[in-house]
């Protein structure tokens, strides 16, 4: 009853629920949502053709727990976008909601002026105690090989299960393409998942090309907060009972002045995870980048040689300060590791692992133009590698669950099937740095 008396509410009142005129070039679209540095705190950004030829009326987003009375509203700041994207929508807009009420149910709506409005969209602020918390994890989604997963997506978004869709790299191959235009087209077929709920990124390698701008311009990330342009390539937060790391692998073949910076970062944010009060309160750590550690592919990419540059940089970082899970994409397969440091498998279960739980999750639909998307195994190139997925043309994404504060449980879930192809649960009872636990754990 309460749906249909929005949808009455919503028809009678067109002013709040008028779908954007596409005949106006300041017309909102691309609508997506992203976390600010807490989780009462939702970042919305679109895009539009135009400025507002108004400049007297700023674009802002009217949004309040009723959805017949949004009686809030928020500034936006914008920028007009042109490094890389010579033919593509331009004019930048990004708008913070702050101090929302944790558990409750928002509804939004971008105001570009007294004519033009957007749908009205709904998301939920998470609740701070946070079980059981389920994230949708995966790499590697194109324009076009991504289609089988976008249905899959949106149901998740709309399923209330999940507090954000973390995406580990490359978008749409590419978001510079056409000038531009193919990541306007990638955008605005993400509005319906993301204008829902947050949409967490980390950069990938086809980000690199024009300093990342198009990643850069097009996504918000809590500690980029405080830019113009958001060019933080690294960030952290917490989430519930989870510390979530996003750390960029491209710099390493592409910014050498960034690595310092970034490990600095790293190792701050995470001695800073790792106070016992703070560890107790936020136990589970998990950290996503885009190129992986390890993987058995034969492509011959970093993870496939015995010197990987990304391996020799980050996992004893990693290692140090008891990171739990490390989610990467970039293979377009599905790979689960045991846990495993300095190509070491330290049990082979995952109950008190004493070392972080290695996986990727490459698969949810990659290059535009070279067939069918796998990147395939010959089989195991390590003790390490406990399972291994990749078939060409079949896609699919992964859930991280996590139940109470010692149990968590990941999935990757086939399109096609819509079931798990792959499940495990880490029993996690000391959680912390992996090098104070006792002599002889990892040889």
């Amino acid at each position: 009853m309460a749906n249909l008396l929005a949808k009455v509410f919503l028809t009678a009142l067109p002013l709040l629920h008028a779908t954007a005129n596409c005949q106006d070039a300041s017309a909102p679209e691309q609508i997506h949502l992203s976390f600010g540095p807490t989780t009462d705190e939702f970042v919305v950004m679109w895009s539009a053709q135009e400025r507002p030829s108004n400049s007297s009326a700023a674009p802002v987003v009217l949004f309040g727990t009723d959805v017949t009375k949004l009686d809030q509203s928020a500034q936006s700041q914008v920028w007009h976008f042109t490094e890389g994207n010579p033919d593509g929508v331009q004019w930048v807009f990004r708008t913070r909601l702050q101090n929302l009420a944790p558990g409750s149910t928002y509804h939004y709506q971008v105001s570009v002026d007294s004519r033009v409005y957007s749908d009205v969209f709904n998301f939920t602020v998470p609740k701070p105690e946070g079980y059981p918390l389920q994230l949708v994890m995966f790499g590697d989604m194109g324009k076009t090989k991504g289609s089988p997963t976008l249905p899959h997506l949106t149901r998740e978004a709309h399923s209330g299960e999940n507090v954000a869709l973390i995406h580990v790299g490359d978008f749409a191959y590419n978001l510079d393409t056409l000038g531009g235009k193919r990541g306007d087209e990638f955008m605005r077929r993400l509005q319906d998942i993301a204008a829902y709920i947050p949409y967490m990124t980390c950069a990938g390698n086809h980000e690199i090309p024009y300093r990342f701008s198009h990643y850069r311009n097009r996504f918000t990330m809590p500690t980029a907060m405080e830019t113009p342009l958001g060019d933080e390539l690294w960030w952290s937060m917490d989430i519930g009972p989870v510390h979530l790391i996003s750390y960029d692998t491209e710099i390493y073949f592409t910014r050498p002045d960034l690595l310092q910076p970034q490990l600095d970062f790293l190792e701050h944010d995470l001695s800073l995870a790792n106070r016992p009060e703070q560890r107790q309160a936020v136990p589970w750590v998990v950290a996503f980048g885009h190129r992986p550690m390890y993987c058995s592919n034969i492509d011959g990419d970093d993870c496939t040689t015995p010197k990987s540059v990304v391996r020799a940089k980050l996992e004893s970082v990693f290692y140090r300060h008891g990171v739990d899970f490390i989610i990467q994409g970039h293979e377009h397969s599905y790979e689960r590791l045991y846990p495993v440091f300095n190509e070491t498998v330290t049990q082979k279960d995952y109950v008190n692992p004493r070392a972080p739980v290695h996986v990727i999750s490459g698969q949810a639909g990659c290059n535009e133009d070279l067939g069918l998307c796998a990147d395939l195994y010959l089989g195991a190139k390590g003790e390490w590698s406990a399972f291994r997925a990749s078939i060409p043309g079949v896609y699919g994404y992964g859930k991280l669950r996590v139940l109470n504060a010692t149990h968590a449980e990941w999935s990757q879930i086939y399109d096609v099937t819509s079931q798990a192809v792959d499940t495990i649960t880490v029993v996690q009872e000391r959680h912390g740095p992996f090098d104070r636990r006792a002599p002889g754990d990892v040889s």
